[in-house]
C-alpha cells in the first residue's frame, strides 16, 4: 500500500493545486459556470464568421460590423443586386472564418478540460487508497467533474446548433447566387442565339436566292435531258419488242432441238443395240494374268504366246509332252476370241471393252458378264479388284468391273437426267455353295421357327425373268455404295486354301443390279438387268490336294462347271432340250444363256504358269465352244 502512495509533500502540493483549480472554477455569486469566463477575444470569435482558416497565425480577429442587407432596387438593376450579394457573401465568409477560429479555441479548451478530468480521475484513484482521510475531498471533486461535463455538453450543443444554422444560411445564399448566375447565363445565351439566328436567316435568304437561280438553270437542262431520254426509251422499247420476238423464235427452236435430241437418243439406243448384236450375243474375252511371286522366280518358258495381229484377238498355247522314245515334243494350240488381253493389260483397258455392254443394261437390255477359269487365274481380280481394297480406296486404277460398272451407270444417269430420264437402282449379291444358294448380304438371316437359314429358291416371274425368293435387295443410291456391297460380300463369301490357291473361292458369286428408268418428258420407260458373275475356279482333284469339306466343295464346283459345259454344248448343237436345271448355276443363268433375250460376255481367265498349262488348255477349249453358240436376238425391255 505504502509503495503506491505519493509522498506527503506531494499530496500537499496536489491539495494546493486542487484548491487553486477550485478557486478558478468555483461558481460566482451570480451562478455563473464553473469554467473560466470567456474573454473579449472569445466573444469576438463566437460573434464572428466560420470562414477563417484552421492554420491561423494568432493575429487579432478582425472587427465585424453589422450584417449588410439587400438595398431596395429595381428589377432591372442586376448589377446593383449582384454588388449587394457580393457584400453579403464577403461578410458571411468573414463570419465563417471567425466561427472556425472560435471552434478551434473551444476544441483546445476542451482538450485541456479532458486532460484535467484525467488528472482528477488519477487523483481520485490515489485518494481512494486513503478513503478515511480524503473521502470528503473526493466527493467534492466528483461533484465538480459532473458539473464540468454538463457545462461542456451544453457548450457543444449550442455550438452544434450555431454551426447548423450557419450552414443552412450558407446553402441558401449559394442557391440564390447559383440561380442568379443561371438567369444571367440564360439571358446571355438567348441573346447570342437571337444574334446567331439573325445571321443565319440573312445567310439563308442569300443562299436561297442563289439556289433559285441554279434550280432554274438545272430545270432547263433537265427538260432537255428528259426529251433525250424519251427518245432513248422509245428506241429501247422497239429493241425490246424485237428481242421478245427473237426469244419466242429461239424458244420454239430449243423445243424442236430438245425433241430432236430425244429422237436421236432413241436412235442411239437402237444403233448401239445393233452394233452389239453384230458383235454377237455371246462374246468371249480372254485375259492372261501376269506371273506372281514364285512363278517369276522359276524362270521356266511360258507356254502362252500372243501372235501379232491388229485386232488383238489371238492367243497360242504350246504344250510339251514326252513320247514313248523319251523325246519331248511340243504342240501348239491356236485360239481366236473376240478380244485377248495380255499380261500387260490393265483394269482400265479391260473395262473399256466392257463399257458398251454396261450401256446396253442402262438402255433396258438384260446383260450378263461372267468370269470362267481355273482357280488362281484372276477371275475375282477382274470382276471386283484386289481383296484388300476398301471403300475409301482413292486409286481407281485397281478397281474391277463391278465397281466401275456402277460408277459408269451413275455418270450416265446424271447426263440422261437432263433429258428427262429418272433411274432407280437395286442390287443383290448371291453365292452358290455346294449347290445351295446363299445370300451374301444377309447370311445370318434364319427362319424364326426352325433356326435355319431361310431357303432361297429360283423361280420365273410373270414376265419370264429368273428371280430368287427371299433374297436381300439393297438400294444402290451412290457409286460408293457398291464398295460396301463388295466388302460385305467378301466377308461372307466362302473361301479356303488349297494346293492350287491359298485363297481359293469355294463358291460362285452372282451380283445382280436392276435398273428401272422413266422419261418424264416422253413417257418412255426401260427395265434393264446387269448380272456380274465370278465363277468358282475349276481344279483337278489330284493337283488341289483337297480332302474332307474341301473335297466335297471341289466336286460340287466341277459338277456345276460340267453342267455349264453341257448347256453350252446343247446350245451349240441346237438341241431342243437344254439341261438348265442340272445345277443351280445353269438354272440361275438360264435367262442369260438360252432365253435369247440377253447380251452375254464371258471372260476366260488363264494362268500363264507352265504348271497350269493343261488347265489353261481346257479353259481355252471350253471358251471356244461358248464362242460358237448363237442364242438369238436380245430384246429391249420396257418397265411394266
Amino acid at each position: 500500500m505504502q509503495s503506491n502512495l505519493a509522498p506527503a509533500g506531494s499530496i500537499k502540493r496536489r491539495r494546493i493545486d486542487v484548491s487553486a483549480d477550485k478557486q478558478d472554477y468555483s461558481p460566482s455569486k451570480g451562478g455563473a459556470s464553473a469554467f473560466p469566463q470567456p474573454t473579449e477575444a472569445h466573444a469576438a470569435l463566437m460573434a464572428g464568421g466560420l470562414g477563417g482558416s484552421d492554420d491561423s497565425d494568432g493575429s487579432e480577429d478582425e472587427e465585424l460590423g453589422p450584417r449588410p442587407t439587400m438595398q431596395p432596387r429595381s428589377e432591372n438593376d442586376i448589377q446593383g443586386r449582384l454588388r449587394d450579394l457580393e457584400k453579403i457573401a464577403i461578410y458571411m465568409a468573414q463570419k465563417t472564418r471567425t466561427t472556425k477560429k472560435a471552434k478551434k479555441q473551444l476544441r483546445v479548451e476542451l482538450d485541456e478540460n479532458s486532460t484535467h478530468v484525467a488528472q482528477l480521475e488519477l487523483e481520485k484513484g490515489v485518494l481512494t487508497t486513503k478513503v478515511d482521510t480524503a473521502e470528503k475531498q473526493v466527493q467534492k471533486l466528483q461533484s465538480e467533474k459532473r458539473q464540468c461535463q454538463d457545462e461542456l455538453e451544453d457548450t457543444q450543443r449550442k455550438h452544434k446548433s450555431q454551426m447548423s444554422q450557419m450552414h443552412d444560411d450558407q446553402q441558401r445564399l449559394q442557391k440564390d447566387v447559383a440561380g442568379l448566375r443561371e438567369e444571367l447565363e440564360e439571358t446571355r445565351t438567348n441573346l447570342k442565339s437571337k444574334r446567331s439566328e439573325c445571321t443565319r436567316l440573312e445567310s439563308t435568304v442569300s443562299k436561297q436566292a442563289s439556289d433559285q437561280i441554279e434550280l432554274e438553270s438545272s430545270c432547263r437542262g433537265l427538260r432537255a435531258k428528259v426529251e433525250q431520254l424519251e427518245d432513248v426509251v422509245n428506241e429501247r422499247e422497239i429493241r425490246i419488242a424485237e428481242l421478245e420476238q427473237d426469244v419466242a423464235t429461239r424458244s420454239h427452236t430449243i423445243e424442236e432441238l430438245e425433241a430432236k435430241l430425244r429422237k436421236e437418243e432413241t436412235m442411239r439406243r437402237n444403233l448401239h443395240n445393233t452394233i452389239q448384236e453384230l458383235k454377237g450375243n455371246i462374246r468371249v474375252f480372254c485375259r492372261v494374268r501376269p506371273l506372281l511371286g514364285e512363278e517369276k522366280d522359276a524362270g521356266a518358258a511360258l507356254p502362252i504366246s500372243f501372235p501379232s495381229c491388229e485386232d488383238n484377238n489371238q492367243i497360242e498355247l504350246t504344250q510339251s509332252s514326252e513320247n514313248a522314245l523319251g523325246r519331248t515334243t511340243s504342240k501348239a494350240f491356236p485360239f481366236k476370241f473376240d478380244r485377248v488381253f495380255s499380261t500387260e493389260s490393265t483394269q482400265d483397258i479391260v473395262f473399256d471393252e466392257v463399257s458398251q455392254l454396261i450401256q446396253s443394261a442402262l438402255d433396258g437390255y438384260p446383260v450378263c458378264i461372267f468370269a470362267y477359269g481355273q482357280t488362281g487365274s484372276g477371275k475375282t481380280h477382274t470382276m471386283q479388284g484386289p481383296d484388300t481394297i476398301s471403300a475409301d480406296e482413292k486409286d481407281a486404277q485397281v478397281l474391277g468391273i463391278i465397281p466401275r460398272a456402277v460408277k459408269q451407270i451413275y455418270q450416265n444417269t446424271s447426263k440422261l437426267a437432263e433429258r428427262g430420264w429418272e433411274y432407280s437402282l437395286e442390287g443383290q449379291f448371291l453365292e452358290i455353295y455346294n449347290e445351295t444358294i446363299q445370300d451374301l448380304l444377309a447370311p445370318a438371316a434364319r427362319a424364326p421357327t426352325t433356326g435355319k437359314q431361310t431357303k432361297l429358291d429360283i423361280y420365273q416371274d410373270s414376265e419370264g425373268h429368273t428371280r430368287v425368293k427371299n433374297v436381300t435387295t439393297v438400294s444402290v443410291d451412290s457409286a460408293e455404295r457398291v464398295h460396301w456391297l463388295l466388302a460385305r460380300a467378301a466377308e461372307n463369301r466362302t473361301v479356303a486354301a488349297t494346293n492350287c490357291n491359298e485363297r481359293s473361292s469355294r463358291s460362285h458369286s452372282v451380283f445382280t443390279l436392276y435398273l428401272q428408268g422413266t422419261n418424264t418428258l416422253t413417257g418412255e420407260s426401260s427395265s434393264g438387268v446387269l448380272n456380274l458373275i465370278d465363277l468358282a475356279g475349276s481344279e483337278r482333284l489330284s493337283s488341289s490336294g483337297s480332302s474332307g469339306d474341301r473335297l466335297k466343295e471341289t466336286q460340287a464346283i466341277n459338277k456345276s462347271l460340267a453342267c455349264l459345259g453341257d448347256v453350252i454344248a446343247a446350245l451349240a448343237k441346237g438341241n431342243r432340250h437344254i439341261p438348265y436345271r442340272n445345277s443351280k448355276l445353269t438354272h440361275l443363268l438360264q435367262e442369260s444363256l438360252g432365253a435369247g433375250n440377253s447380251k452375254t460376255l464371258m471372260f476366260v481367265c488363264v494362268n500363264p504358269s507352265p504348271l497350269s498349262a493343261q488347265e489353261s488348255l481346257c479353259s481355252l477349249q471350253f471358251a471356244t465352244k461358248v464362242n460358237s453358240c448363237q442364242i438369238g436376238t436380245a430384246r429391249r425391255q420396257a418397265a411394266s
